[in-house]
């Protein structure tokens, strides 16, 4: 069983299983954790995975938890979406995304398998169409850019643009 947790990094103190104060780290951006646990169910594993409990509710309601069962592996390289603190992630690092990029990243991930326009992409995302067709043309090159993947937005020539059918873009939603 694999844990991976993600949150921003506030300093908050800590009390963990044992008498004495831990004080967390600030670091900039967000951190993954990733613990393997032996065998399900053992005593050994309830133990780490008690004190995980501890930490994710010291963390505080803004982490985010992505727990991955035996026989599942994280995918590598996927870019994770938390709509509720807006945070995307690419190998466990915070992407710098604008507003704008990452609701346009967020739309194509709740829409796969469509094309869209220009002008509905102006409409849906941007909430009005009285910019020009040029202005999504731009967000999604520089969508592109800061993924690191060109290929994560593809073009459909003459249409518009969607997501890759190949794109490990997972939603967390919690």
């Amino acid at each position: 069983m694999s844990v991976l947790a993600t949150r921003p990094a506030p300093t908050r103190r800590v009390r963990i299983a044992r008498p004495r104060l831990a004080k967390l780290r600030t670091v900039p951006g967000s951190v993954t954790v990733t613990i393997s646990v032996g065998t399900a169910g053992s005593p050994e594993s309830e133990r780490v995975l008690s004190a995980l409990r501890d930490l994710v509710a010291a963390a505080g309601s803004d982490a985010s938890i992505v727990v991955v069962g035996p026989g599942e592996e994280a995918e590598t390289g996927a870019l994770r979406l938390d709509p509720r603190s807006r945070v995307a992630t690419r190998d466990g690092r915070a992407l710098d995304l604008s507003r704008l990029e990452f609701d346009l990243l967020l739309f194509f991930a709740r829409h796969r398998h469509q094309v869209f326009s220009r002008s509905q992409l102006l409409l849906q995302v941007w909430g009005h169409r009285h910019t020009t067709n040029r202005t999504v043309d731009v967000h999604v090159s520089r969508l592109r850019t800061k993924v690191g993947d060109p290929d994560v937005i593809t073009t459909v020539y003459g249409v518009g643009y969607r997501l890759t059918d190949e794109a490990p873009v997972l939603i967390t939603e919690g």
